[in-house]
């Protein structure tokens, strides 16, 4: 490598000159040389030098001069002086200005091999750590900046923002969270997170992700919390380290307080124009029936068949009513759940009796396969018989071309499951995703003529999940439709009992 350095060997006697040139190209240096200091201060502007063999005593500029100079405009390259004639106050004088080393004349080549090398090696650590010193200026700038740049977006954020390290302690938090939190000054960081927000559910959940129990890194925990009257979705997750420990959470707070003041709104209106319509259809379609069974005269055909439609359309208002009651009732988390040990069975068998005729008058077979002993599920009665109702009318509804609509029920160990299948019409990928939507209704040409209110489906998916049970749904085009349904077993049947 001593072939990529340059030893520059100024000295007024050119047999010197010629003599350390030969030495040191023999170990590879490249050499320059010049008579006295002003040529060296030439040479080293003129081209890279990483070396400077100077004599102490020469005419026009000796090495003092030198040394100042290269002090000042070169200060990265090392001076070895050289002299016989130098006394130690002159070797002392030379080292104040910045001389590397100092050699008396006559030297010998292996010290002289020795200082160069020395004094190259002075100047590659001094470069490096240079090197080094500027990287670590410009990683702490870029750093410095990030946190700012991070800092400026945390604060801009619309939704509050709270961090915390791997001791659960709050180390950021943005002023919209302060104002969401009702803390009128920051707390100190890193600090408590009960300073923040003291609630329970939160610790605990904060609590869970720093303790790394689930090994998927994408996991977060989703929660509704109220503070100071103000709904929040919370959202936390953990962050990982390069070594995939676990250093801290992050938590993003979305005030949804307008939302729910919306829900509740919405819900007071169809409660207010629920209960208004109801009582007037009621009575509407009750003197529909009297005049339909002849006891305020006898009717034309004509007249029979328009009031019956008026009828029907009026029994479709007040269904649409009581599921639009219902609903409310239940997101409002006002439905009254008498859970108590249930045999579905009975339910089941009593459903398919009761639709039988209205299955048979669309040509659809109603088959049921419950087997004997089924394990009791902890439920309402009335939920249940609204919920099948529900799945095995619509399982009628969409077979237009008949077939056959199958009720079974499997033990599944912890769970029952309850499979209501039928042979109709099928739903299309892209429609499944939405079908538990209030008000959603499948649009295709075979599905204009079944009348529904589209909430059937979303109560059924608020009742089951109201009862800790679960509905998913299979379907495929042209073939047919198969929900299931997932409800907790009864596994303590003297507590079940017990609860009669």
């Amino acid at each position: 490598m001593s072939d990529q350095y340059t030893v520059l060997v100024v000295d007024d006697e050119e047999v010197l000159r010629l003599g350390c040139s030969r030495v040191l190209k023999s170990e590879g240096y490249r050499v320059a040389t010049a008579a006295n200091g002003k040529e060296a201060l030439d040479l080293l502007a003129a081209k890279p030098v990483n070396v400077v063999l100077c004599d102490l005593k020469m005419p026009v500029m000796g090495a003092l001069e030198v040394l100042e100079e290269v002090s000042v405009r070169f200060p990265g390259v090392p001076v070895i002086i050289m002299t016989g004639l130098g006394t130690v106050a002159d070797a002392v004088e030379c080292m104040k200005k910045g001389a590397y080393d100092f050699v008396t004349k006559p030297f010998s080549i292996d010290h002289l091999t020795m200082v160069v090398r020395r004094a190259l090696e002075k100047q590659l650590l001094e470069e490096r750590a240079r090197r080094l010193q500027a990287e670590q200026a410009r990683n702490l700038y870029n750093l410095a900046m990030e946190q700012s740049r991070m800092h400026t977006i945390v604060n801009c954020m619309a939704d509050g923002v709270l961090v915390t390290n791997r001791e659960g302690e709050v180390v950021l938090c943005n002023s919209t969270l302060l104002q969401l939190l009702g803390v009128s000054a920051s707390p100190p960081q890193p600090g408590p997170l009960h300073a923040y927000l003291d609630d329970p559910d939160f610790k605990e959940a904060i609590a869970s992700l720093l303790a790394g129990a689930d090994p998927d890194r994408n996991r977060f925990i989703a929660q509704e919390l109220c503070a100071n009257r103000i709904h929040l979705r919370v959202l936390s997750a953990p962050f990982y380290g390069p070594d995939d420990q676990i250093l801290g959470t992050v938590t993003v707070f979305h005030d949804i307080t307008h939302f729910k003041e919306l829900d509740e709104m919405k819900n007071d209106f169809v409660r207010m124009v629920s209960h208004e319509l109801r009582s007037p259809l009621a009575a509407i379609k009750q003197q529909h029936a009297v005049i339909l069974d002849g006891l305020a005269g006898e009717l034309t055909d004509k007249q029979r068949e328009l009031l019956s439609r008026a009828h029907a359309k009026i029994q479709g208002l007040l269904e649409l009513i009581n599921d639009l009651l219902d609903v409310a009732k239940m997101e409002a988390g006002h439905g009254q759940l008498e859970q108590i040990p249930l045999d579905l069975s009975d339910i089941l068998a009593e459903l398919v009796e009761l639709l039988r005729e209205r299955a048979a008058s669309q040509k659809v077979i109603l088959k049921l396969e419950v087997p004997g002993g089924i394990p009791l599920v902890l439920a309402d009665r009335r939920s249940m018989e609204e919920v099948f109702t529900n799945l095995v009318s619509n399982a009628i509804n969409y077979s237009p071309d008949g077939g056959e609509v199958k009720i079974a029920a499997i033990s599944r160990g912890d769970y029952l499951e309850v499979l209501v299948s039928d042979q109709g019409i099928g739903i299309e990928p892209e429609e499944l995703p939405k079908i538990f939507d209030k008000f959603y209704r499948v649009k295709s040409p075979k599905t204009r003529l079944v009348i529904g209110t589209g909430l059937g489906l979303a109560l059924v998916k608020g009742l089951i999940e109201a009862h800790r049970g679960s509905v998913d749904v299979e379907s495929a085009v042209g073939v047919g439709t198969t929900f299931k349904v997932k409800l907790p077993t009864v596994t303590d049947m003297k507590g079940a009992d017990g609860g009669k």
